[in-house]
């Protein structure tokens, strides 16, 4: 990126506030620069956003923990005093996604408009006192009344927060990353167990039931942290005040003409016509719809699948804490491998055969040992999705083409939400043979498709300059002299473009 006097409009948005012009030139080669702007990224967005899905998933798994919690005093116990019989439970789950589901693409949209600070942190607020008003329903038609507004709140935080790392972090950078967020999933997976643990002892303490404890103690931390959010996450590279000005023109100048930024419009109807009615828009959304039903369902059904096992009150909960741990220990390492090699698909693979084993074992075998080793198994499940969606986000450009393939396939995706409750009806226990069943059909499918996708959009982790958006990007971020950094261009499996006559390099 060349330093000059005069600039044309187009240029002078793209450069704004972030430092070009000065007498700092961005040396994208520049390896320890790049090191040490990566390092701040980090160190001040990932506490945020994992922090931030620490707690929502928290959130999001204790009406699982509350159904177990004390059921070795009925009495006191969520299931009894709500009267969930026969398929109550899988509703009260289901009802929660409808809402979600609907909400969610254009939520996207919000945070582009709001900034992700501000949008992110109203996600967290609302639905912390929604939570926190859970103690309060004394029936089974109030906790429906719960969930449903708890969808609506909570609805675009995965995939906003999905698409503000790609305004950080450049295609080769993501996996980890997500690695990092979706880690809190597996953290907050065990800490809900020691926590459903402790807090059962709370039983009848103020006149409040164990799992009444529950959700006012998880949903306390969702309004503190979301002010917190909404007042110091930054946004963008361009407004981040922890760089200085030259760290600040390479971060911008680094993430290359295709990655979505600030200065994009909030919506493009042309780019976003182009990407919906892209066939493999609609593969990718629904590979990662049946992977979201195996998340789902270990997510809902875990305690009860390790209570079915023999063991209740605050031991099964405890036993709830190892498979999570050794998911984050798999996640994490598969996904930093996918990283370090910039290879996606292949350890989405592999991610898909290990969880898929664990529930061929669930539906062949009763003996306990083996059933919980399964357990542990399909706690990795995160260790398939989080390559493929970091495949998805670089087979799009700009902040429209990005903020669909991540709002609209996540939300297509989070319909497994309704169906996964439905997939372990209560007459099914305590083996569930037939959602075990499907979830494993469904990653077969998956795991066919991803291979499809490889074929046809490669293996590798960065951008693809025929992605939709791609050329409206590329006409958008241009630098000055016309020149494109090496390292936005497409990996090796595909050849450079060849470049106009009156383009001049």
């Amino acid at each position: 990126m060349a330093t000059t006097d005069t600039k044309d409009a187009d240029q002078a948005n793209v450069e704004q506030d972030v430092a070009v012009g000065t007498t700092y030139v961005p040396d994208l080669n520049d390896k320890a620069m790049e090191r040490r702007v990566v390092r701040k990224i980090d160190m001040w967005i990932l506490p945020f956003i994992c922090v931030s899905y620490f707690i929502n998933f928290l959130d999001r798994v204790n009406l699982g923990n509350a159904r177990t919690l004390n059921n070795n005093t009925p009495e006191s116990n969520l299931v009894k005093e709500l009267d969930l019989t026969g398929n109550r439970y899988n509703i009260a789950v289901a009802v929660f996604f409808v809402p979600y589901v609907f909400f969610e693409a254009p939520s996207n949209f919000a945070m582009k408009f709001f900034t992700p600070s501000v949008w992110i942190g109203r996600i967290m607020i609302s639905w912390g006192i929604i939570t926190i008003c859970t103690c309060a329903v004394k029936s089974f038609g109030g906790l429906l009344a719960i969930r449903f507004f708890l969808g609506v709140a909570e609805a675009g935080f995965f995939p906003g927060v999905v698409m503000y790392l790609c305004y950080w972090y450049k295609p080769s950078e993501r996996a980890t990353r997500l690695a990092i967020f979706a880690g809190s999933v597996a953290v907050a997976g065990a800490f809900s167990g020691l926590l459903a643990t402790g807090i059962s002892f709370l039983n009848g303490k103020a006149g409040l039931a164990g799992w009444q404890w529950l959700f006012v103690l998880t949903g306390i931390p969702a309004v503190i942290f979301g002010v917190i959010v909404w007042i110091w996450m930054p946004n963008y590279p361009q407004d981040a005040k922890f760089f200085t000005e030259e760290e600040r023109a390479f971060a911008v100048a680094r993430m290359g003409p295709f990655a979505p930024n600030k200065e994009d419009k909030t919506f493009n109807m042309a780019i976003a016509k182009q990407t919906l009615l892209d066939p493999l828009f609609w593969m990718y959304a629904i590979s990662y719809f049946f992977m979201v039903n195996s998340l789902n369902a270990f997510s809902y059904f875990s305690p009860t699948i390790v209570a079915n096992l023999g063991f209740s009150g605050y031991v099964g909960q405890l036993l709830t804490v190892p498979p999570n741990v050794f998911g984050l220990i798999i996640i994490l390492a598969n996904c930093i491998h996918s990283d370090y090699s910039r290879e996606r698909i292949r350890h989405a693979l592999a991610g898909l055969a290990l969880v898929g084993s664990g529930y061929l074992i669930l539906a062949l075998v009763t003996n306990w040992i083996a059933r919980y080793v399964a357990v542990f198994l399909i706690a990795c499940t995160n260790s398939a999705v989080m390559p493929f969606l970091a495949h998805r986000t670089a087979t799009v450009s700009g902040s429209t083409a990005t903020a669909l393939a991540t709002g609209v396939t996540i939300a297509i995706s989070n319909c497994g939400g309704i169906s996964a409750p439905f997939l372990f009806p209560g007459s099914d226990g305590p083996n569930y043979p037939m959602g075990n069943w499907i979830v494993f059909g469904m990653l077969c499918v998956t795991f066919l498709m991803t291979i499809y996708l490889g074929f046809r959009l490669g293996t590798s982790s960065e951008y693809r300059d025929f992605a939709p958006g791609a050329v409206e990007q590329l006409a958008a971020r241009l630098s000055i002299d016309g020149k494109i950094p090496n390292e936005a261009r497409d990996s090796r499996e595909f050849p450079p473009p060849k470049q106009d006559n009156d383009v001049n390099a």
